[in-house]
């Protein structure tokens, strides 16, 4: 069964009354300190924070001022609730999380949440998100994936949660663990460690600075940064009005933010030097007139080369962005839409939705018995039937449809002004399309799908719930079948 999970960039507004609200503004001014006034304003609550020192262009401390992302999020923060934030610079993001722990600082404005961060910390809603990313030396072959690094060491942050997740999930990968995000990538330069995982903006931003091009995106994490507000318990009733900010915050000043810091850019390397020593030669050439001319056509010849070189380099930027933004989109193994498209795609459609009567439906498609394909052919043949799978669900569905890869043998179709019986016919169409066709090893593949038709004014998340319950009937009354929800 599809267990189904999302939280939108912009998150629902608050449940909490404006009573409740104001409730817990009063707990915090006799829990939060310290308070400062001055003698023509009121008292405001001050609250301690502390950064990542050196997470660019997320967040960063610069001439003991905090800039990037966070800080633009925070400014508008304390301009919605009335709060005041007072940051305790520290030296590095371990340092950080340990004046956490300890209760010297509040708040972090900008974290992933975690099991061991949640020890210590309540979280708000998720209000920015970004890929995660493998890195390695450019000789390297593309890797796509964690399930294809093998015994290649993995450098990664000292606190990151990166770290839970591939304890958790990859426990026999080396691990290398660094300071930052530099040094993890000065170690995958220096053959420390083979790759290196970290954000795609911090390390593009690394890249650029560093004039590091000798390294490449090597694959995609799966896991992406769903960054958040984490404050300790003691002041955990700030939540709810952390969250009404949150909310409050218009698409325009969302976006203004997302472009201001994260625009990838491609930068051409001119090298003074060379051409500083071209200039000498030439006028050396100038002096010494005929005798020095084969001097002369050798220095433009490298020349040429070094401009041929500079143009592969920049190709390669480009085309490096452009394979950046398909796999932000799309799934690498089927080339369908992923999760991250499918959720921007379901917070747009729910937004315009508010203003017409169109209907809408979810399909929820999963692979019967998918497992003993992998165990009795192999997880090579298996990713075969995905993609083979993927084509039929891509050249049957029709042009308003949106198909999804949700993960493993689960797939997602979006039909848009369709109803439940429209719906069903496609399902059908699937059907007979899987039947017919001749999957790789003579294998018999059969789907079970689950239906729902989004109600009058029902989210789709409940829309997406009720599909869900439907595929879990169709696998309960024997698979290879199609029910509604």
């Amino acid at each position: 069964m599809a267990i189904f999970v999302t939280t939108a960039l912009y998150s629902t507004r608050s449940l909490l009354s404006a009573a409740l609200v104001n409730a817990a503004c009063l707990l915090l001014l006799f829990f939060c300190a310290p308070v400062t006034a001055s003698q023509n304003q009121a008292e405001k609550v001050t609250i301690n924070y502390c950064i990542d020192p050196d997470w660019m262009p997320y967040e960063a401390i610069q001439n003991g001022e905090h800039i990037g992302i966070s800080a633009d999020y925070l400014a508008i923060v304390s301009a919605k609730t009335g709060l005041n934030f007072k940051l305790i610079p520290t030296q590095s993001w371990s340092e950080s999380l340990q004046l956490l722990q300890r209760g010297e600082c509040s708040l972090s404005p900008m974290l992933n949440h975690s099991d061991d961060r949640e020890q210590y910390l309540s979280f708000s809603d998720v209000y920015f998100r970004s890929p995660n990313v493998l890195v390695s030396m450019r000789r390297e072959p593309f890797l796509q994936n964690m399930e294809n690094i093998g015994n290649r060491s993995l450098a990664v942050p000292k606190g990151y949660r990166l770290i839970e997740h591939i304890q958790r999930y990859y426990p026999l990968t080396p691990v290398l663990l660094v300071e930052n995000e530099a040094a993890g990538l000065k170690s995958v330069s220096e053959g420390k460690a083979d790759l290196f995982v970290g954000s795609l903006y911090s390390v593009n931003r690394h890249v650029q600075q560093n004039d590091m091009y000798q390294l490449k995106v090597a694959g995609w994490l799966g896991l992406e940064d769903e960054l958040r507000i984490g404050v300790i318990h003691k002041h955990q009733a700030l939540l709810p009005l952390l969250n009404k900010a949150l909310t409050a915050i218009s698409e325009a000043e969302h976006i203004a933010i997302y472009q201001k810091w994260t625009r990838l850019q491609i930068k051409e390397v001119t090298n003074y030097h060379l051409v500083w020593q071209l200039g000498v030669v030439a006028g050396i050439i100038i002096m010494l007139l005929a005798a020095w001319n084969y001097r002369s056509r050798y220095f433009n010849l490298r020349l040429q080369e070094k401009n041929q070189q500079l143009e592969q380099t920049r190709r390669e930027l480009e085309s490096a962005v452009e394979k950046l933004e398909f796999l932000s989109n799309h799934d690498p193994l089927t080339h369908l839409y992923n999760r991250n498209h499918f959720d921007n795609t379901l917070c747009r459609v729910q937004q315009r939705k508010s203003s017409t009567d169109q209907c809408f439906s979810l399909v929820l498609v999963d692979i019967d018995f998918f497992k003993q394909i992998n165990d009795n052919f192999g997880h090579s043949v298996g990713d075969d039937i995905l993609r083979e799978l993927a084509n039929i669900l891509r050249s049957t569905a029709r042009e308003q449809d949106q198909v999804t890869r949700w993960g493993g043998e689960e797939f997602v179709i979006f039909c848009q002004h369709s109803t439940a019986a429209e719906t069903q016919i496609l399902c059908e169409r699937i059907a007979a399309a899987i039947a017919a066709f001749s999957f790789s090893h003579n294998i018999s593949l059969t789907c079970s799908f689950g239906i729902a038709e989004q109600q009058e004014n029902e989210v789709l998340l409940h829309c997406f719930e009720r599909a869900d319950k439907a595929l879990y009937k169709a696998k309960q009354a024997g698979r290879n079948r199609i029910c509604l929800a």
